[in-house]
């Protein structure tokens, strides 16, 4: 009996061990296509199962072996490259959800940093520059971008101008009493007259000006002058004459030039309320003496002597002086000022007398040594002009104190004089 079996649409056969084919009569056109349909079937589905198991089980193995690699990597402190961009160790990967399908070649992951992007500290607080901020860097750059940020910083304060050069002038007034001497007897020593220096009272008015430039206000160089009148009364003692000392006045006209070169401290007493300075120089004094009896007098009515003596002093000067600050602001400054001076030097003296009774007139010239000190402590007040404040008015008000001493030649030896009393000083100065 033979077996017949479908196979590729034809009758096959099995005789002596070899397919033998026979024509198609075995079975109809329909089961022929209903068979195929069932094996296509089976076929397929056999097929999809096994392909979503295979790509289900490749999807599972490839995401292990990332996360792996990664993680290794991350621990690494060089930087590894992945996708095209460069990750810092501790940088967290996010995946996307591969779909259930065959698979396709793989994208750059995103990449999220863990810390901020870092910033360049801010320019110095003294610089006006307009400073340019380099972008920070992170592992997902931004766009690309032709300019960068700027910090503009405000301007710095306008820095004052200095002035090296200031010029000032001032005028200065005292009304002072004390003492001076009189010298008597040295033009009439042929004639019987006793050589003597009297001590006589006196009240003086001064009053001059100064005029002063500095450059680098440090250094200035002073120039001032001083007029004053001095008068008063003595008695004197003439020889020949019977009864008391005649009374007798006497009136001197006295100028004073003086040139100093003087220093102002800057730093010796910086961060204190003290500031001081240092001057010398020259002073050159000429005077006029006149002296009378008083034509008045009830005992002897008449003028009947008369003295007149011209003076030259030359003399030098060092002083100082100290400010102490009581108050101050931008504008005014209010202080204690103390000055003082040393002075010595050379006076030449041409006297010429007259003795009416006797009929008598001489001539002598005599040179004294001189020297003393004088004092001022006054307040002081500095007042600024204007926006620039190049102008200040200045002012003191306070007491000066004049102590010296004459040495006399032939007898009277060594004398002394006194002169204090209220002084007032005003002035301006100009910086540029």
């Amino acid at each position: 009996m033979k077996q017949t079996y479908p196979f590729n649409g034809t009758n096959q056969s099995v005789s002596g061990g070899k397919f033998q084919f026979f024509p198609g009569s075995y079975e109809s056109g329909w089961q022929r296509q209903f068979y195929r349909s069932v094996i296509a079937a089976v076929s397929g589905s056999l097929f999809m199962v096994t392909g979503e198991h295979a790509a289900a089980q490749t999807v599972d193995s490839t995401a292990q072996t990332t996360d792996q690699m990664v993680a290794e990597r991350a621990q690494s402190s060089p930087p590894v490259v992945f996708g095209g961009l460069d990750m810092e160790p501790g940088v967290q990967v996010q995946y996307v959800q591969w779909p259930a399908q065959p698979l396709e070649p793989a994208g750059p992951p995103i990449v999220q940093p863990s810390a901020p992007p870092v910033t360049p500290p801010p320019p110095p607080e003294n610089s006006s520059t307009n400073v340019g901020v380099a972008p920070s860097v992170s592992a997902n750059p931004p766009e690309a971008s032709d300019t960068s940020a700027t910090l503009t910083l405000p301007p710095l304060p306008v820095q004052p101008t200095v002035y090296k050069n200031e010029v000032s002038a001032s005028a200065d007034f005292m009304y002072g009493t004390g003492t001076i001497t009189v010298p008597l007897g040295y033009a009439l020593r042929g004639t019987g007259f006793p050589v003597s220096a009297v001590s006589a009272n006196r009240s003086t008015v001064y009053y001059g000006g100064t005029v002063s430039y500095s450059y680098g206000r440090s250094w200035y160089l002073d120039f001032s002058g001083e007029n004053g009148r001095s008068t008063g009364s003595t008695s004197l003692t003439l020889p020949g004459l019977i009864g008391p000392a005649v009374p007798a006045s006497f009136d001197v006209n006295d100028t004073w030039f003086q040139i100093y070169l003087r220093y102002n401290f800057q730093n010796f007493l910086a961060g204190t309320r003290f500031r001081a300075y240092l001057r010398g120089g020259v002073s050159l004094v000429g005077a006029t003496l006149t002296t009378v009896n008083d034509p008045f007098s009830s005992y002897h009515s008449g003028a009947f002597y008369s003295e007149n003596d011209k003076t030259f002093d030359v003399l030098g000067n060092l002083g100082f002086g100290l400010t102490y600050s009581l108050y101050s602001t931008v504008r005014l400054k209010v202080g204690l000022q103390l000055e003082g001076e040393g002075f010595g030097g050379n006076r030449s003296q041409d006297i010429t007398e007259t003795f009416v009774p006797r009929n008598v007139t001489g001539n002598a010239t005599i040179d004294n040594t001189v020297y003393g000190a004088l004092g001022r402590f006054t307040l002081h007040a500095d007042y600024r002009l204007g926006q620039s404040g190049r102008w200040k008015l200045t002012g003191d008000a306070g007491i000066m104190t004049k102590y010296s001493f004459i040495s006399y030649p032939d007898g009277p030896g060594l004398k002394d004089e006194l002169l204090w009393g209220p002084y007032v000083k005003v002035g301006a100065s100009f910086v540029f």
